[in-house]
């Protein structure tokens, strides 16, 4: 088959084989792919140069999305799969590891730190969500371990989210269903509703 190239838009360049438009490329890949106008490829040559051009799409669009937020890698591939780019999409994201633009562990400490600091997620919650991001539940359980929560800290967010429900036994079970559902365990919403109680005695005592 003979390769021939015609100039697109802006960086575009169009290849042709024996004649009919097979792809288009940027200019970039272009020169690092040694094409030349003329050239002769075989059907194994062709079949690399097809993957290659998939993986680079592939990589194009992930570190575009990559630059909007981080991700996970399983994550980026759903999304890459999701918008067409399936065919090269495994092999970008494991070039994009290699250069330390997806880690699966720094993501994960990222958003959980994100998940409790801006939704005031709970441990549970926020294993729950490092799971469905597609984190392998290693990494996860490493990162949920590492997080350090106390009794004061989360009855700081009873008293800013949901102090007008404790002045009746059922706001106070709506407030601890709420923080179950947040993540956090029932012995947790206890030791903090003690703390709150505890408060309360030390203010009337004043």
């Amino acid at each position: 088959m003979k390769v021939s190239l015609k100039n697109g838009k802006g960086s575009k360049v169009h290849i042709l084989l024996d004649g009919e438009y097979k792809m288009t490329v940027d200019s970039d890949f272009y020169l690092l792919a040694s094409l030349a106008d003329g050239k002769e490829i075989t059907e194994d040559e062709l079949m690399a140069l097809e993957e290659e051009v998939n993986v680079r799409r592939a990589f194009n669009k992930a570190s575009e999305l990559l630059s909007r937020r981080d991700h996970s890698g399983k994550e980026l591939l759903f999304k890459l799969r999701q918008k067409g780019y399936s065919a090269g999409a495994e092999a970008a994201i494991e070039k994009l590891r290699s250069y330390g633009y997806v880690d699966d562990s720094r993501f994960a400490f990222s958003y959980a730190e994100e998940l409790r600091r801006l939704k005031h997620y709970g441990k549970r919650r926020i294993e729950q969500e490092l799971l469905k991001k597609g984190v392998d539940r290693c990494v996860v359980s490493e990162v949920v371990s590492s997080l350090e929560f106390d009794e004061n800290e989360l009855a700081d967010l009873i008293t800013r989210k949901y102090i007008r429900n404790l002045d009746t036994d059922k706001g106070v079970q709506k407030t601890i269903n709420a923080l179950v559902r947040a993540g956090y365990g029932y012995s947790e919403i206890k030791d903090a509703l003690a703390v709150l109680t505890e408060n309360e005695g030390d203010i009337s005592d004043e």
